[in-house]
């Protein structure tokens, strides 16, 4: 049987979905794991793609496959498979493979799917597959619009962030860092009360990210944790298995740490990384610079006060419901930290209403502190263990 669990909201994380969560963002690994040899799974039921973008299920057949990305799709002629070959984006299923309702690193069965516009889309449970069908406008990502090409806003922009990098302190210093490590809190209201959360994120540089959580409620406490590694990506339950996620959901993982405010400055050097000034605004009650940060991972406004620190950042990504909005995080009391001055508090908006989940108290900031290697590097358990 295919696995198709899903977190609907992060709420439901802390009611007793600790393990559908672990299994959804495994759901492909488990999926090839029932193929002889861990090949991948076939795709759409082992229907036709190109016949099912032009609205018609024909079945395919094991003589004209072709192993593309995480899936094995089936044809019904040469013709077709031809047609898939030369235009792959246009027939694949979208996404990677991830859940079109809820993206980020949410895994889904690849028989459950649903054509919308020419493109094919695939979920991870019947409740996303419904819901993405009913408004697919709202769980689909607006195009990415050009950065500028204007030398002279470009130079402006750099300089901005580099202001930014010496609001925090000394810009060497920064960049000498090799290891930063945030512990925040949060007290989080559901419906079986108050739930205490903690997670520390543990960055070591260049390319490693760790994030550990841990959820106290009811006399329990539940823990998990998040590896991001240039080699691969896993989750950790708390008994220490290591399952790794799906290949797609790495553009998500590295956008939510390389937004954060001290990693962005430490990447603002990287080779790919542009700044564009943007011009001033108003946001909160305060007067900012606003600045466009691109990689080819990430899209933000960073937004800088009178003193040129980070007043906050706006970027459009995902909430908890898979819907895309505009989130906004705005940093106050700032503290030194090792010579540093960073920001104490997050208060994060979506879409212009507050959204607790994604707001915190940082309780300790660690720079530099030695950390052991292993902990980058889990040992991948076998699927269906």
């Amino acid at each position: 049987m295919l696995l198709s669990f899903v977190y609907k909201t992060p709420e439901a994380l802390a009611m007793k979905s600790f393990f559908r969560m672990m299994i959804l963002v495994l759901a492909p690994a488990a999926i090839a794991a029932q193929t002889p040899g861990g090949a991948p799974p076939d795709a759409l039921d082992g229907l036709d793609p190109v016949m099912l973008v032009q609205g018609k299920e024909v079945e395919g057949k094991s003589a004209f496959s072709l192993a593309h990305g995480p899936f094995t799709y089936l044809f019904s002629t040469a013709e077709t498979k031809a047609a898939f070959q030369r235009e792959p984006a246009k027939y694949e299923i979208q996404l990677g493979g991830l859940c079109a309702r809820m993206g980020k690193t949410t895994g889904a069965n690849p028989a459950d799917y649903l054509v919308y516009k020419g493109k094919i889309y695939v979920f991870g449970s019947d409740e996303c597959h419904k819901r993405f069908a009913a408004n697919p406008e709202k769980y689909l990502p607006s195009a990415r619009v050009p950065l500028t090409a204007s030398r002279a806003l470009l130079t402006k922009g750099q300089q901005l962030i580099e202001d930014a990098a010496r609001a925090v302190g000394d810009p060497k210093a920064i960049d000498a860092v090799t290891t930063y490590i945030e512990t925040f809190s949060q007290v989080q209201k559901r419906a079986i009360g108050e739930v205490n959360v903690t997670t520390k994120t543990t960055w070591s540089f260049p390319g490693r990210v760790r994030q550990e959580r841990a959820m106290s409620m009811t006399g329990k406490t539940m823990s998990s944790a998040t590896v991001l590694a240039p080699d691969g990506m896993w989750f950790v339950t708390g008994g220490g298995q290591a399952y790794p996620m799906p290949a797609a959901g790495r553009d998500s993982l590295e956008q939510d740490f390389g937004r954060h405010p001290f990693a962005l400055l430490k990447a603002r050097k990287s080779t790919g990384l542009k700044a564009a000034s943007v011009g001033p605004a108003r946001i909160e009650g305060a007067d900012v610079e606003q600045v466009r940060v691109a990689t080819a991972r990430f899209d933000i406004t960073v937004n800088l006060d009178a003193q040129r620190r980070i007043h906050s950042i706006r970027f459009n990504d995902r909430n908890g419901e898979g819907i895309y909005g505009t989130y906004t995080l705005l940093y106050s009391d700032y503290k030194t930290a090792d010579g540093l001055t960073l920001p104490r508090t997050v208060r994060a908006l979506f879409d212009g209403q507050p959204d607790p989940i994604s707001s915190w108290t940082v309780d300790s900031i660690a720079i530099n502190t030695p950390v052991d290697p292993s902990m980058f590097a889990p040992k991948a358990s076998e699927p269906g263990k």
